[in-house]
């Protein structure tokens, strides 16, 4: 699902303007449907389908066929991942402003109004033909995508407007404008998932389409970020109930009372239940078989399921896949991406210092823990000795196979981090998750690359109900452990699950001045303890380069503490720069290196002199009008969007801004092009 964090904050460039926040659209916009209007077209099940068929485009992401490694990029602007350009909407105080206009993206939750409301009404009435199962499809579909279009506003928002009725032009707008308590919103999403549930198929032969299972999942999804949010942001002005939050006063909240923490029992009970359902039904099946590599010349899949999971067309008969999103260029009007060519140049991205030390050891100790085993970070290959086979897996060492091609295996060697533009590797640190081995797939001069694209997968709800059912309870139960155990196994991983605990130091996982320290250790500015920081690790190594980890970091509120945080990546001034990549010659034949290093304006990796650390500083390496160079400092009304004032100004009583229904997000300020508030309460 698209939300504000993994598509458009985490770019750190122009996408900010790009955002719903930012949008064209005024609030509950009257313009038509994109179709043609229900009253006169949808009476057969199969004209039900163009309906919802037609949303899964702008609802599901996927890799589009442009010059981008898709879904490899999404966790961009994390502690997990680097683009060339740094995340300045989020960490930067003046890039991310108030918006003069544009509404708050209500035209989509419109357009499924009109659908279910006629839908069903015909429905009830027996006029729609075809068999009650593509019915019931269509309509949970369409009870799906609503959930989630809301989903994405209570992300961006927090409180937000309820309408399902369609308006028209005799109603009153303005008092529709209201925001609704985001617990009310949230308690919306899981009744309209509920009623999904009720009529989708358990499954289907190729899961291309939303199933019951797929929206278990997503309603798993859906509670465990309410619930977590609403537990860390609580007393902030975020949360209903809160003496600061800006709706206790309206209107049509008076007479209300909420039981905050009833309220996150509620909905860490419902993931729980709902991950419980599905995770029971369907088994972590695909398997590991600790092959690492290609073994041979043209033997592109089938080496290993697991890595094969992330990288091959046909994704249907992968049991624990349980929605995806298929692509095809063998027909006429091409359907592909190129994220296999990008990452094999590439990609301008890389994977952080941070994210590559929380990995365990095989042993399940972290690799600090006394005999751990660690062999160090002077080469890629020895940071990946011995660990998490997630790690081995899906990041690229000297010894990893690039090409299985040609006449011999061609090896990765090292990064190219002296590049330029989408051949860099920015941290030195290369993904290999959705890399697929196929020479079709990896050439550059069209989208080639057809690899399916997951959706959702069952390893989601089980970390779920893992951190659910911990949060409510403190204990590991049965069910958890037995994900969790599962979960570990496939990473190589047989050790139990107290040894990893045991050995986790939260003075050292939690130490800010420890530059590759994990965000996840954190809630609300304090350490978390090291059962529930294990779970969260556990997390961020399954999801590692899916998109996944801000909604976690915002739900967790784990960016308070981010200060002056300066991005890592790999060990280059040990040995790694004594590389023969990183030597060319001259005009005279003599052989130099290609490595400038004084943070000039022809500086092309950071100096260890001038930073102070052997690690590449991607945001360091040329010091004249770079804003990153002081490193990333969140603040803390970024982790909510401002309504914009002309919005306000429409769903005002009055005309004034400060009267209006729609009222602005707690920390922003009441003024057009205005800065978050920095106050952190």
């Amino acid at each position: 699902m698209v939300t504000k964090y993994n598509r458009w904050l985490l770019s750190g460039t122009g996408a900010l303007l790009c955002s719903v926040a930012l949008s064209s659209c005024n609030f509950l916009d009257l313009k038509p449907l994109d179709q043609v209007s229900p009253e006169v077209y949808y009476n057969t099940a199969d004209q039900l389908a163009t309906f919802t068929i037609g949303k899964y485009p702008s609802v599901f992401p996927g890799p589009g066929s442009g010059w981008d490694a898709g879904m490899a990029n999404w966790d961009n602007g994390t502690d997990n991942q680097a683009a060339g350009g740094g995340n300045g909407a989020l960490f930067l105080l003046d890039k991310w402003k108030v918006p003069a206009n544009g509404g708050i993206g209500f035209n989509g939750i419109r357009d499924l109004n009109k659908f279910i409301n006629e839908v069903e009404a015909k429905r009830k009435d027996g006029i729609i033909t075809g068999s009650e199962a593509a019915i019931n499809l269509a309509i949970g579909e369409a009870y799906v995508i609503r959930a989630l279009l809301y989903f994405q506003k209570l992300q961006t928002y927090g409180d937000y407007p309820i309408v399902d009725e369609v308006l028209n032009v005799d109603d009153d707008l303005v008092q529709s404008s209201k925001r609704m308590p985001r617990n009310e919103v949230a308690r919306h999403i899981l009744k309209d998932m509920d009623q999904a549930i009720a009529l989708l198929p358990e499954t289907a032969s190729d899961k291309n389409r939303l199933t019951k299972n797929a929206a278990l999942a997503y309603k798993s999804r859906i509670a465990l970020y309410e619930g977590t949010f609403e537990l860390y942001h609580r007393g902030t002005g975020y949360v209903p109930g809160d003496a600061q939050w800006p709706g206790k006063d309206k209107e049509w909240n008076k007479g209300k009372t909420f039981d905050q923490q009833g309220e996150v029992n509620f909905f860490l009970t419902e993931a729980m239940n709902a991950a419980k359902t599905v995770a029971d039904k369907v088994p972590l099946s695909t398997p590991n078989t600790h092959v690492m590599n290609p073994p041979a010349l043209g033997k592109y899949d089938g080496w290993n399921p697991y890595y094969d999971m992330f990288a091959r067309k046909d994704l249907s008969k992968v049991p624990e896949v349980l929605f995806w999103k298929s692509y095809n260029f063998d027909i006429s009007s091409p359907l592909a991406h190129r994220t296999s060519s990008y990452l094999h140049a590439g990609a301008n991205t890389g994977w952080t210092r941070g994210l590559v030390e929380s990995f365990l050891m095989k042993n399940g100790l972290p690799i600090y823990a006394d005999n751990s085993g660690y062999k160090g970070d002077v080469t890629i290959d020895n940071a990946k000795t011995n660990r998490d086979e997630r790690l081995q897996l899906f990041l690229f060492g000297e010894s990893t196979v690039l090409d299985a091609e040609g006449t011999e295996m061609g090896l990765f060697t090292n990064p190219q981090v002296t590049a330029l533009d989408e051949t860099k590797d920015v941290t030195g640190y290369r993904q290999r998750k959705f890399f697929r081995y196929d020479p079709v797939a990896q050439r550059n001069n069209v989208a080639n690359d057809d690899s399916g694209t997951i959706q959702i997968r069952i390893a989601e709800p089980m970390l779920d109900y893992i951190e659910a059912s911990y949060l409510l309870t403190g204990n590991i139960d049965g069910t958890a452990r037995k994900y969790w155990t599962a979960l570990r196994k496939r990473a190589g991983i047989e050790a139990p699950i107290e040894t990893t605990i045991n050995a986790t130091d939260m003075g050292y996982e939690a130490d800010v001045n420890r530059n590759s320290y994990d965000w996840g250790a954190f809630s609300a500015g304090k350490p978390v303890d090291a059962t529930l920081y294990s779970i969260r690790r556990e997390r961020r190594s399954e999801f590692a380069g899916e998109g996944k980890r801000m909604d976690d970091l915002v739900r967790w509120r784990a960016l308070d503490q981010v200060k002056d945080y300066q991005i890592e990546g790999v060990n280059f001034w040990d040995e790694k720069y004594k590389d023969k990549e990183y030597f060319a010659k001259d005009e005279e034949g003599n052989v130099t290196t290609i490595i400038v290093a004084d943070a000039s304006a022809k500086a092309n990796v950071s100096s260890k002199e001038i930073t102070g650390s052997k690690y590449l500083r991607p945001y360091q390496i040329r010091k004249a009008n770079n804003e990153y160079w002081g490193g990333y400092t969140f603040y803390y009304g970024h982790y909510l969007s401002p309504v914009s004032i002309g919005e306000m100004v429409l769903t005002s009583t009055d005309g004034k801004p400060e009267s209006s229904l729609l009222y602005q997000t707690p920390y922003w300020p009441l003024v057009a092009n205005g800065n978050v508030i920095e106050t952190v309460k």
